[in-house]
């Protein structure tokens, strides 16, 4: 019976605390932006969006790279990289200006993206790697509930140490990365033998590439999940602004949505989690996206009711549940143990949903209202399921294999 290493519990600890420390700010960089600045819905969304648009790049370079390099130089750096951004952060909030400030605040917006997408891939693969096969669907849920304890808790730590969206956040947020950035650093030194680099063979650059080229499989799963985070960025960037138009009290209601997404995800994990050995990975892909674009649908509600908008959380909870860590398991599965990297370094072109989602649900709700942007999120939730489904020849017993 094999243990999970304490070296995974310390990635996965940190995972939360990282976490909590990014849900503490970059949820409220729409919300920061639209109280302190005269940018339009666009305008924001094009800000927010450059950070998951960096992290295409730097995720699909930085996995491949920790396969070459090795996980540690990748870890170290980004995470002091981070702490270095959130410092830029605060101090930028704090000056006086319009145009100067926007640039660089943009500029440092791209440079967490960037460096965040170099991280996530290593720590991943980095787990694959400190843990045995029959273990790693059970870490990858772990990692996601760990992930989802951070998102509860930060908006809460935020509200608790200041007013949310305001400039000192941004201060903890870099001392949380300071703080793991020498935690892990020294568990590292202290036992050099923790990223198993002697075990997993390198690759090169040459032998990724021709991998992710052939893999049809992983394509659709990737081109799958750049349309449901498109879906997905709607809650962290057009939803923060029809809550704070909407609403006196805008931001605290998306604080509680935060949280109440969060806190739905931890306490329905585990069931969820049971489902989908039962039902097998594939349709529990199709069964959350379609949970999720019910909630999604239910946002339209809202305004005659805020029972609407933690109704449609608690389904946007339950659908994630279902698709993240289901996705995050089939990328595991397709990649060869020294390909890891590569594989979770290609699943961040997922994140062009992010980035193409706050530009798309900007226009629509600009032009159109809220109403029709949540109406064409659900449709393209549920298509999101059916783009890695379909043409899909392998059996029900391949896709459910050790499940």
């Amino acid at each position: 019976m094999h243990k999970i290493r304490n070296e995974v519990w310390v990635l996965l600890f940190g995972t939360a605390a990282i976490k909590a420390a990014n849900f503490m700010t970059i949820p409220f960089i729409a919300v920061f932006l639209a109280k302190n600045s005269e940018l339009g819905s666009i305008q924001i969304g094009m800000v927010v969006a450059l950070s998951p648009l960096a992290s295409l790049c730097g995720g699909f370079f930085g996995g491949q790279l920790s396969d070459v390099v090795g996980r540690r130089v990748v870890l170290f750096s980004s995470l002091f990289a981070l702490a270095l951004i959130f410092f830029g952060f605060y101090l930028t909030a704090g000056q006086e200006g319009g145009g100067g400030r926007l640039i660089v605040f943009a500029t440092l917006n791209t440079a967490c993206g960037l460096f965040s997408s170099l991280f996530h891939p290593a720590s991943s693969a980095l787990l694959g790697d400190l843990s045995p096969a029959e273990l790693r669907g059970k870490i990858y849920q772990l990692r996601y509930f760990f992930l989802n304890v951070g998102a509860a808790l930060g908006p809460m730590i935020g509200g608790w140490l200041g007013a949310n969206a305001s400039r000192d956040n941004f201060l903890h947020t870099g001392y949380f990365y300071l703080c793991y950035a020498l935690i892990l650093t020294a568990l590292f030194l202290k036992r050099k033998n923790v990223q198993n680099d002697s075990v997993v063979r390198k690759s090169s650059f040459k032998e990724s590439y021709q991998a992710l080229l052939g893999d049809k499989r992983l394509q659709r799963l990737i081109l799958g999940g750049m349309l449901f985070n498109l879906c997905y960025s709607q809650l962290e960037s057009t939803l923060s602004q029809v809550l704070v138009r909407q609403f006196a009290d805008g931001v605290a209601y998306f604080s509680y949505f935060l949280t109440a997404n969060g806190l739905t995800v931890i306490l329905f994990q585990a069931p969820v989690y049971a489902i989908s050995r039962r039902v097998g990975l594939n349709m529990s892909l199709l069964v959350g996206s379609v949970i999720f674009a019910i909630g999604m649908l239910l946002l339209s509600f809202q305004a005659y009711s805020i029972v609407f908008l933690f109704l449609a959380i608690f389904l946007i909870s339950i659908g994630e549940v279902f698709v993240f860590p289901v996705a995050t398991e089939l990328i595991e599965r397709l990649a060869p143990d020294s390909l890891r990297g590569s594989y979770f370094g290609a699943s961040t072109f997922r994140n062009l949903g992010l980035a193409l989602g706050p530009i798309f649900g900007g226009y629509v709700l600009a032009n159109y209202g809220s109403v029709p942007l949540f109406v064409s999120i659900s449709l393209m939730a549920i298509i999101s399921a059916i783009i890695p489904l379909y043409g899909e020849r392998v059996s029900t017993k391949t896709i459910q294999q050790g499940v």
